[in-house]
């Protein structure tokens, strides 16, 4: 038996890659279940059981009772030959399953931990709760043995746990399956609509994304898919949509919230953008190439170069946004310092930043990047644009034939027969009960504490 846990089965990234790993995994004769703390809309996959606890809902709270509850629940269920997949039990959305991971692995229960995201990396409040929450535990974030193996999204994120003291046989790269089987009509000739594929969260950069259907003035209407949901990034996003009423800069806010399915809401459009600054695996850049859509804005190249190893043609994304730095009002600088302090607090960093750090970190030739901006300063910034200063050519690189290409890419390295052998890998790299260590989690937290990888919308 196979089981799959995480905290919820909302709509989104990661439950759509748990449920493609079940039905991927039931389809070649494996016993699948899937456990999480919050039921979702999407149906499960026939044949797959689903267990609902409680304990692993979203929480910022430790609480001893539960995770003992859990604990048990969970050793209860094992048999021998089971193999327990789990999803970001470091993320920080609830102690509870952190602490419980690490007393499964002391017990000596066979673990994936599949992590998607890293509180480190950009959750800096995330990382807070479970140092507060887990004083004496924070450094047994990431248990080590031939029993627990990890898997990643990408490369980067792979170095980052051998460098901890991870064993390099014992974490693999395993990128999302991407199969969409969908009859979509052919882009127009002269596209009309650009779509953001994502939940218009704050590290998606929407403000980036008005300044791109601001420089249109109109000739490409801009959309987005859906809107958020958690009431503090509405908030955000409010403000966004008002602003962009204000500067008269047309916008389709939520295609996907109307009733539209997903494949009405993709096949009205011609090109997806993203213009996102923190990404856990990537499927914006190549969603889009499964369904004969081009992608256009901005490259991650930490989260893109397997990708492009793979051959999937990104070169005409740009990797940073430069505006004058001038342009930011004056208490910009006292602002972002202050954010960025705060940032290295949460994080356990004991020494502040200084404006000159800062500066140097991001200011080159008297241009900062536009993604480095908090909302603040890229509406400043914003309202500085003559509308229509772009054409569309200059914009759309990719050509008929590109496309093409990396369609073709993309069904053939991440189609669901290529994850099954990853899954296949991953699980037969589990070995017999070792001793539990732990890799050293300061060493993970300190890979993402360089300046010059940092934006504000990300902490």
């Amino acid at each position: 038996m196979i089981r799959i846990l995480h905290h919820h089965l909302r709509r989104g990234g990661v439950t759509q890659v748990m449920l493609s790993t079940a039905r991927i995994l039931r389809d070649a004769g494996e016993d699948v279940e899937i456990w999480s703390g919050e039921s979702g809309s999407l149906p499960m996959p026939e044949g797959v059981d689903e267990k609902v606890l409680p304990e692993l809902v979203y929480r910022e709270s430790y609480s001893e009772p539960d995770c003992d509850a859990l604990t048990r629940k969970m050793i209860r269920a094992h048999a021998d030959g089971d193999i327990w997949h789990i999803h970001n039990h470091s993320l920080g959305k609830n102690p509870v399953v952190t602490e419980t991971v690490r007393r499964l692995a002391e017990a000596g229960l066979p673990l994936i931990l599949q992590i998607h995201d890293f509180a480190e990396d950009g959750r800096p409040v995330n990382l807070k709760c479970l140092r507060e929450e887990l004083p004496d535990q924070t450094r047994c974030l990431y248990p080590t043995g031939a029993h627990v193996v990890y898997a990643v999204l990408q490369e980067r994120d792979r170095e980052v746990l051998i460098s901890a003291g991870v064993p390099e046989d014992q974490v693999a790269v395993l990128p999302n399956p991407i199969s969409i089987e969908m009859a979509l009509r052919p882009p127009q000739p002269v596209p009309e609509r650009v779509l953001y594929l994502t939940r218009a969260i704050r590290r998606k950069n929407v403000g980036e994304f008005l300044y791109w259907a601001k420089m249109f003035a109109g000739d490409l209407e801009f959309a987005t898919s859906l809107v958020p949901e958690n009431p503090k990034e509405k908030v955000i996003f409010d403000r966004w949509v008002a602003f962009a009423q204000s500067e008269g800069i047309p916008v389709q806010w939520g295609l996907g919230m109307s009733g539209k399915s997903f494949e009405e809401v993709v096949s009205e459009c011609d090109v997806c953008i993203t213009t996102s600054v923190g990404e856990g695996f990537g499927m914006s850049y190549l969603e889009p190439y499964a369904m004969q859509r081009p992608v256009v804005g901005r490259d991650l190249p930490a989260i893109t170069a397997g990708f492009k190893k793979d051959g999937v043609r990104l070169d005409h994304l740009y990797s940073t946004l430069p505006v004058c730095a001038e342009d930011v009002d004056e208490e910009f600088w006292p602002r972002a310092l202050d954010a960025v302090n705060c940032w290295r607090q949460n994080m356990g960093l004991s020494q502040n930043s200084s404006e000159e750090n800062l500066k140097a970190a991001w200011v080159e030739d008297g241009k900062v990047d536009f993604g480095r901006l908090d909302e603040t300063a890229q509406r400043q910034i914003l309202s500085r644009i003559s509308p229509g200063e772009m054409s569309v050519s200059s914009f759309l690189h990719s050509s008929a034939a590109d496309v093409e290409e990396n369609s073709a890419t993309v069904s053939r390295v991440y189609n669901e027969s290529a994850s099954l052998s990853r899954l296949q890998d991953l699980y037969g790299k589990i070995q017999d009960v070792s001793v539990c260590e732990y890799a050293d989690a300061d060493r993970v937290r300190d890979a993402f504490t360089d300046l010059k990888n940092l934006s504000l919308l990300r902490i």
